[in-house]
């Protein structure tokens, strides 16, 4: 919305920021991470918010907004929750780390085409360098190009992420967080008594996504599939 606002020339678009910037900063306080870990997230949130309101008067002087220039403001959301997770854990004593999924997933330009290959590499690369990690909190949604500009994997983005490093991380399982809690024999704001089909086939689960619905998209399944991944 910032960007869209500051395309048209609203002035507006920097008290969106500035309300947005905030929300970050109490959730932060509200984390009761150490003294140390506070500063330090307060730190990355304040600077990156003053480069993104550097990007953002370049779109107002333009009054353009490339798709480039609303992935790269798009994805910090991923970045922040993932920096937010990974310092909750830390405090409570686990051995975490947090990954920009940018560092290691590589994707066709304006697609959502993985190149498995490199993205394996880099990963196994990452991983080298972080040993003796229990949990590993990783960004969705964002992916960079083989030129390693930002990007992300457009819609239901998330979910998408979920499946591919379920499959680069040769997991048994993904576990998917939506609204309801499974897959309806029908959409249960229709009809009642709609019951949650207990197990599906990935060709069942297919063709009720690709017949609308929406608890699951098509594109989340294919990595899973691919590689014999639970769902």
């Amino acid at each position: 919305r910032s960007v869209e606002l500051a395309a048209k020339q609203d002035q507006s678009y920097l008290s969106e920021l500035e309300t947005l910037k905030n929300r970050h900063l109490e959730t932060i306080t509200g984390l009761q991470l150490a003294e140390a870990q506070t500063h330090s997230l307060q730190q990355t949130i304040t600077s990156e918010f003053s480069a993104l309101e550097e990007v953002l008067r370049g779109v107002w002087i333009t009054r353009l907004a490339s798709e480039r220039i609303v992935e790269f403001v798009s994805g910090h959301g991923e970045l922040w929750s993932a920096q937010f997770l990974h310092a909750h854990l830390q405090a409570r004593g686990h051995s975490s780390a947090w990954l920009d999924a940018r560092d290691v997933l590589v994707v066709e330009p304006n697609t959502t085409a993985v190149d498995w290959k490199l993205s394996q590499q880099k990963l196994n690369a990452w991983q080298s360098d972080h040993p003796d990690i229990d949990l590993l909190v990783i960004t969705g949604y964002i992916a960079a190009t083989h030129d390693g500009v930002a990007t992300t994997l457009k819609r239901n983005g998330s979910d998408l992420s979920a499946s591919i490093f379920g499959a680069l991380l040769g997991a048994d399982s993904v576990t998917i967080w939506t609204d309801v809690d499974g897959v309806y024999s029908a959409d249960p704001r229709r009809v009642p008594d709609a019951i949650i089909i207990p197990e599906l086939s990935y060709q069942e689960a297919a063709e009720l996504a690709y017949f609308g619905a929406k608890v699951i998209h098509p594109n989340t399944m294919s990595p899973a599939i691919a590689n014999g991944i639970t769902v």
